[in-house]
């Protein structure tokens, strides 16, 4: 290929300019299926509205799995280039000067058809010698790498975008994409997808000409960063259906379709009204959830569960745990928090390694020490699965973990049993606000804690720990909060 064909190559896919956010990013793909409010946003909201949030969980997984990706591409492809320059543009005319000279494999391509307004990024371009393309006697295949178990629809969706692309540039499209998971490889054919792919492409340009938007997600995470404060907002003062915790899409919709578009709606319409449009339980639950958002107080729903029986020593506590970063990491419980009533203290134990992981667990067993008089209070079940399965782990340790879980009462279950809450759904960051509690950091939550504490292990900085600690002990907090404030409450009973 010549210099002046591959000029006219760059200039006919680049359209003479770079993507901006009238073209769609295949790296999109997971927001447009599963955050369309999102996209919908960066088009249709008030810029002022966008909050900075960094995902440090997700920039630290990024960087991770590109050096582990990196060094699995120089072993297996010893001759590969890697893509670098300046700017976009450079990347992509540089991709083209790359495979017009018919290296064996490119890392880190780009690839643009924004004629089409589509573009992408893929780890690598692997030369073959099976068919012919613009470029010579060769053509190029996509490999591509993700850091999960299962092939997610996501992948597969995003993955044929960028072949379709590859395929407008070489004049050849191959025939599938290897998708490299955690343990076996996929092959990916682009025509078992090519509907569902022009389907979303078209959902996405509507979205973007404002002829379609999207549901937001339920608070408090309503849409992804930059967007979550202005949706979560949004979605508050509408007093939008999402408000209400049990209903799915399909049974909004046929609420709207009666004339019922707010929570205001759904609690001045009368339950008997709403049993004749939804189905059992979820009339009633939505009835009775619209009234606690009426009154601005919990409703009660069943006498007798609420509050859980006190003990001598009452005991809130929540676990924080690592994710596997890379193939050689081990998951692993790092804290264990608690908050201890009776003292008014918060007592936390640190695990530095997988090896320490059972030493912080006999810590917490012999802080419980009087088990007959002491309760331990959790939401949701996953702490007494955890103990289950350290249990199963390691045996020398059983009976103390399974004493542990004896005395453990899941307050989601119990405030879960006893009301309707004028909050979206039961989880302890949804619930709990309703009730006054705020978390003292906006820069630290479950997964950024993960970061906070690798990086603590890294640099020694005390500081990131701190945060990690004040952030497991706001979520203990929470808990007995919330139990206090129920107990306090003026409940209201419409069973009376």
């Amino acid at each position: 290929m010549t210099d002046l064909e591959l000029q006219e190559l760059f200039t006919k896919f680049s359209a003479g300019r770079t993507p901006d956010k009238c073209d769609f990013n295949a790296s999109k793909m997971f927001s447009l299926l599963e955050d369309p409010f999102s996209i919908w946003c960066n088009f249709h909201a008030p810029a002022e509205e966008a909050v900075s949030e960094p995902n440090r969980y997700e920039n630290l997984k990024i960087r991770t799995d590109r050096h582990s990706r990196d060094e699995w591409i120089k072993q297996e492809f010893p001759e590969v280039v890697f893509v670098t320059g300046e700017t976009e543009e450079d990347r992509f005319k540089n991709t083209l000067e790359h495979m017009a000279k018919g290296e064996q494999a490119i890392a880190n391509a780009r690839l643009w058809n924004l004629p089409e307004n589509v573009y992408g990024s893929v780890n690598l371009l692997v030369r073959k010698e099976e068919n012919p393309s613009v470029f010579g006697n060769y053509h190029y295949q996509i490999f591509q790498f993700k850091r999960a178990h299962d092939l997610k629809e996501h992948y597969s969706l995003q993955v044929s975008l960028t072949s379709l692309i590859l395929g407008k540039i070489q004049g050849f499209f191959p025939e599938n994409t290897k998708v490299f998971l955690k343990n076996h490889t996929v092959d990916i054919q682009y025509k078992d997808h090519e509907t569902r792919l022009l389907q979303e492409l078209e959902f996405w340009r509507n979205i973007r000409d404002g002829i379609a938007k999207p549901e937001a997600h339920k608070p408090p995470k309503a849409a992804g960063a930059p967007w979550r404060v202005y949706a979560n907002k949004t979605v508050a003062e509408n007093k939008d259906l999402l408000m209400l915790p049990h209903l799915n899409t399909e049974m909004r919709q046929c609420l709207k379709i009666n004339g019922l578009f707010s929570t205001d709606d759904v609690a001045h319409c009368s339950l008997e009204k709403l049993q004749t449009l939804l189905e059992e339980p979820y009339a009633t639950e939505a009835h009775f959830n619209a009234l606690a958002y009426l009154y601005h107080k919990p409703i009660l729903r069943e006498k007798g569960c609420f509050p859980p029986p006190v003990k001598k020593h009452n005991l809130y506590f929540d676990f924080e745990a690592t994710e596997t970063f890379t193939k050689d990491n081990k998951s692993f419980v790092y804290l264990i928090g608690i908050w201890d009533k009776e003292q008014n203290k918060y007592v936390s134990f640190v695990a530095k390694t997988p090896e320490e992981e059972i030493q912080i667990f006999e810590q917490f067993y012999d802080y419980v020490q009087d088990f007959e008089q002491t309760a331990l209070y959790h939401w949701t079940d996953y702490e007494v699965r955890k103990m289950k399965k350290l249990a199963g782990q390691h045996t020398d340790y059983a009976e103390k973990l399974n004493k542990l879980c004896s005395i453990c009462c899941d307050l989601k279950v119990a405030v879960n049993k006893a009301f309707y809450l004028p909050a979206p759904s039961f989880s302890l960051k949804a619930a709990a606000p309703a009730f006054g509690f705020n978390w003292r950091q906006d820069d630290c939550g479950a997964m950024d804690s993960m970061v906070y504490f690798t990086n603590w292990l890294k640099t020694g900085n005390d500081e990131l720990l701190h945060k990690v600690l004040m952030y497991n002990e706001d979520d203990c907090k929470a808990m007995l909060v919330l139990e206090e404030a129920l107990k306090n409450a003026d409940v209201l009973d419409f069973n009376r």
